[in-house]
């Protein structure tokens, strides 16, 4: 494979985002297929999700991923020609398949081409640096944060579906039968034992919650981002009456200070970019775009 397009790839994206991380080399996997036009080069693989998964919640269940480098005097045409190839490939006619390009946010000279092949800018990877020693503000009275337990599942279960059937309204998130089931067990096995999460309540009603994987739990998100030790934000939900009141903010604070007492350095987390209520949150509580997910729905 051309090195030349990876090395202008990787000195352009530096250039604009030294926060963007695993811009050189492309690493084969099993199952990849390489493709290479004049100043890119690329792989393609096919990602296939049993509906049974609580993966299969937060994506399509066919997803052809795109990873690509383009350099040169023109890397829009570059990555137009490596676009317009993988089009080309057969894809069947199976239900539920998308084309997924994640690119990183500020790199922005190339995107035009995505977005005159019927792409859009679905989900942002954003990322927040935490500062040493951050102490979260008073919460916004009457809301009380206080760390979810074991007695919690039921609650933030029930939270956890709220938002995946919010964010469903995006095009990305799709719920299944299953999607129930499969949250409470992550909730009982996984979350409360070994993540950390919190809920906020008002009146002692739970108005909301946040859930953050550690750095031992969130290495599959790490690789992404120029920094060490990374945490990833899963999940953020507040009831529709709570909303405007400060409660998102305040477990935010929590979530951030808990984090940077842990040695943390930066949060990741995923957003829609279309969701009116998350993009402008995000932004105030200091978090910016670093990859965007760009999409095609097929069938």
């Amino acid at each position: 494979m051309d090195d030349d397009p990876i090395k202008g790839h990787e000195a352009r994206v530096r250039a604009v985002d030294p926060l963007v991380a695993d811009q050189g080399a492309l690493v084969v996997r099993e199952h990849d297929v390489p493709l290479e036009v004049p100043g890119g080069v690329g792989l393609v693989n096919v990602d296939r999700l049993d509906p049974g998964s609580l993966q299969a919640a937060w994506s399509p269940l066919i997803v052809h991923r795109l990873r690509a480098r383009v350099s040169g005097p023109d890397p829009q045409k570059a990555l137009g020609a490596l676009l317009d190839r993988w089009l080309e490939m057969p894809r069947g006619d199976e239900p539920e398949q998308a084309l997924s390009v994640v690119w990183p946010s500020r790199d922005t000279v190339p995107v035009r081409a995505l977005a005159v092949r019927g792409f859009a800018p679905t989900v942002a990877v954003s990322v927040h640096r935490l500062r040493p020693h951050d102490a979260p503000a008073p919460p916004a009275s009457p809301v009380k944060i206080r760390a979810a337990g074991q007695g919690d599942v039921d609650t933030v279960s029930a939270m956890y579906e709220r938002l995946a059937a919010f964010d469903a309204q995006f095009g990305w998130v799709t719920p299944r039968p299953s999607t129930p089931d499969r949250i409470r067990e992550s909730v009982a096995g996984e979350v409360l034992p070994l993540e950390w999460c919190w809920l906020a309540e008002v009146d002692g009603e739970p108005v909301g919650c946040v859930i953050v994987e550690p750095p031992v739990r969130a290495r599959w998100i790490s690789g992404w981002v120029n920094d060490a030790p990374v945490a990833y934000l899963g999940v953020m939900y507040v009831e529709p009456p709570a909303r405007g009141r400060g409660v998102g903010a305040a477990l935010t604070e929590v979530a951030h200070a808990h984090a940077a007492a842990e040695g943390v350095s930066s949060v990741l987390l995923h957003h829609a970019l279309p969701n009116p209520l998350s993009t402008p949150f995000w932004a105030r509580r200091g978090y910016r775009p670093l990859l965007t997910q760009w999409v095609r729905h097929l069938t």
